[in-house]
């Protein structure tokens, strides 16, 4: 060890999670065609060249930002992986397109997870509202988890149409589709409400998630309701939309 680094100066795998958050951040404000590394870099306290030394481009600091928020590959098990390599900066990650593509993959081989995984696989839930609200919960923590990666995508998806296809084909549809089943399954075995449409009772659903666990950052009342208060007030006004008071009495939210 260095006498400087003794004296407190931090190493390069010390200061790369500040340089992703920082990506993340200016990726998000600017987009993808409009940010520099110059922009990154002084978000991050650095250099432009010291920046060039963790990632040689534009588009694989991009990769990595969304890999790391979209929980594919967080900083700590990248980081991880290339413990004990001679040389770790620069990496070298994959293109923008195999990213993409790996997205697609890992999301239409999870879908449907957690919660609405282990409900497909039952007929007759004996508490329907207490099945509902724990695949809600799961939904709200997945989307305010991913919110800076979301958030990121949508951004730039106004200048990269694959982004904008992936963002409605490769992310969004999987979930819809699986909890449109989910949905009329439940509504045809009574254990929900019938509604008009289970398609759209599902984008409802998903919306109203959304909106309290992410796009509630952009409006200014929205912004200052606690993470809890607004998981809450989402899950128990769509509980109530949805489940017979004879069902939600049996689980004591009447």
């Amino acid at each position: 060890m260095t006498t400087r680094q003794r004296a407190g100066k931090r190493s390069a795998h010390e200061r790369f999670p500040e340089v992703i958050d920082a990506a993340v951040r200016v990726f998000t404000r600017d987009g993808y065609r409009t940010a520099r590394m110059s922009d990154v870099a002084r978000e991050a306290g650095m250099s432009e060249a010291a920046l060039y030394r963790y990632v040689g481009s534009k588009e694989g600091l991009f990769v990595l930002a969304i890999r790391h928020a979209l929980l594919l590959e967080p900083v700590a098990e990248l980081l991880a992986s290339q413990d004990g390599a001679a040389e770790v900066f620069p990496l070298k990650p994959p293109s923008l397109e195999e990213t993409i593509k790996h997205v697609r993959e890992f999301v239409a081989e999870e879908v449907p997870f957690g919660s609405l995984a282990q409900a497909m696989r039952v007929d007759e839930p004996e508490h329907p509202a207490a099945e509902l609200e724990s695949i809600m919960r799961e939904l709200f923590s997945l989307e305010a988890q991913t919110r800076e990666a979301a958030d990121m995508i949508e951004r730039s998806a106004r200048e990269l149409p694959e982004l904008a296809d992936l963002l409605n084909s490769g992310l969004r549809s999987p979930v819809l589709g699986a909890l449109t089943e989910y949905l009329d399954r439940r509504a045809r075995s009574g254990r929900l409400r019938d509604t008009p449409d289970s398609a759209a009772t599902a984008r409802l659903v998903l919306e109203t998630l959304t909106w309290f666990a992410r796009h509630r950052f952009s409006d200014p009342y929205g912004a200052a309701i606690p993470d809890h208060l607004a998981e809450d007030t989402a899950v128990d006004a769509l509980l109530h939309a949805l489940v017979s008071p004879d069902h939600l009495a049996r689980a004591g939210r009447a």
